[in-house]
């Protein structure tokens, strides 16, 4: 079971229920009925926890101010339903988010319309405006989800690979190794002179748990450090394009020459700028706010003019600064449409594994094929003879 965010809202006649969750049809009946009466459960604003059966559910409840509601307010609780125990870190995580949640909701003085969709005949004349709310509620709890989602959901591989690669002392051990077996002990006293804040056993006990190196003994003393794979991000063109061209083919137009500019450029550096801007993308993938801006892009293009309205000016203000070094480092390109802004993806990213290049020169070059000759078998004598008389 996935990770699931609900709101719940106290129905003056019927009692506590949950009118929205996120991922959609993600609740039964039964889940969802528990969940809402956990209101019943609390009187003051306030986050607190409920664990039953496998589930553990992550609540805030909290009131915002309505017209239409008994004593002007409606009561409301949003809760995050997850299957594994997390940690006190990401509890209060959960919790800051879910308060911004309710900021965002009480910041919006007529979004308390949105709770009464379903009594559009009694209030006609605000049909409107109760759609229009109701829709904004359902972004809200989606990009709440995303948010949790972004604290408690599993890394990726290369999300994994990254953040072991984002540290420069990891990233530079690697590098040297790269050239070819080391002594432990010159490795070390390399180590101790480039960054002598470091832990050296530390740091070689996780290489060789991650399965990065490998530490091989000669006679009684010397020991040699191998690298047992070479780890590359790299640039590739984004093939999320194929899906502008159904959608907006004319994006296409706009995009490709700035591919096709960039890649051109990209051919020219040289070693040590192609190395930098390989840490730099290791930076990229081992952050989960620009990880999660990159993904979404892997998936389509983003409209930049449609964020402020689904964002809370935080999470706005944190996404805008994350688009903005993403551009500065052409990752993605902003490109006007139909007096529209919108956000794709320049060059995508993948992290890649190897041989190590002193490996690969140890591998058997491929020979030239050999060609037998044609083998002459002597005759015997008699043989001979009859072939001489024929």
């Amino acid at each position: 079971m996935k990770t699931i965010v609900a709101l719940s809202w106290f129905h003056r006649k019927i009692g506590p229920l949950v009118v929205y969750s996120y991922p959609k049809d993600s609740l039964d009946k039964d889940l969802s009925s528990k969940i809402a009466n956990f209101m019943d459960q609390q009187f003051n604003e306030g986050f607190f926890t409920h664990s039953f059966e496998n589930l553990r559910s992550l609540n805030y409840y909290f009131e915002i101010h309505s017209d239409w509601a008994r004593g002007n307010k409606e009561i409301l609780m949003v809760s995050t339903i997850v299957d594994q125990q997390l940690s006190p870190e990401i509890e209060e995580q959960i919790s800051d988010l879910c308060i911004e949640f309710s900021e965002r909701l009480r910041s919006n003085e007529e979004i308390f319309t949105a709770f009464y969709i379903n009594d559009l005949n009694y209030h006609e004349n605000d049909k409107e405006r109760i759609i229009k709310n109701e829709s904004l509620i359902k972004v809200w709890v989606e990009t709440l989800y995303y948010a949790i989602l972004e604290n408690t959901r599993e890394k990726t591989v290369e999300e994994k690979i990254a953040i072991l690669l984002n540290d420069k002392h990891i990233f530079e051990t690697l590098e040297k190794l790269s050239r070819g077996p080391i002594p432990l002990e010159m490795l070390r006293e390399w180590f101790i002179e480039n960054f002598p804040s470091k832990n050296f056993e530390e740091i070689i006990n996780t290489l060789e748990d991650k399965q990065f190196i490998f530490i091989n003994q000669i006679g009684l003393v010397e020991k040699y450090v191998l690298l047992l794979k070479e780890v590359n991000a790299e640039r590739i063109p984004p093939d999320s394009v194929i899906e502008y061209i159904d959608d907006k083919p004319e994006l296409i137009d706009l995009l490709l020459p700035k591919v096709q500019e960039y890649y051109s450029e990209y051919e020219k550096k040289t070693d040590e700028e192609l190395k930098e801007d390989t840490f730099t993308l290791f930076q990229i993938m081992a952050d989960p706010k620009k990880y999660n801006v990159l993904s979404e892009l892997r998936n389509g293009l983003i409209s930049k003019d449609a964020l402020p309205k689904l964002l809370s000016k935080k999470t706005l203000d944190s996404i805008v600064e994350n688009i903005e070094f993403l551009k500065k480092y052409d990752v993605i390109e902003e490109l006007n449409y139909n007096d529209e802004t919108y956000i794709l993806l320049k060059t995508n990213l993948q992290i890649t594994t190897a041989f190590p290049e002193w490996m690969r020169k140890l591998l058997p070059k491929e020979s030239d094929p050999v060609i037998a000759k044609k083998a002459e078998i002597p005759l015997k004598s008699n043989e001979s003879e009859n072939i001489n008389k024929n």
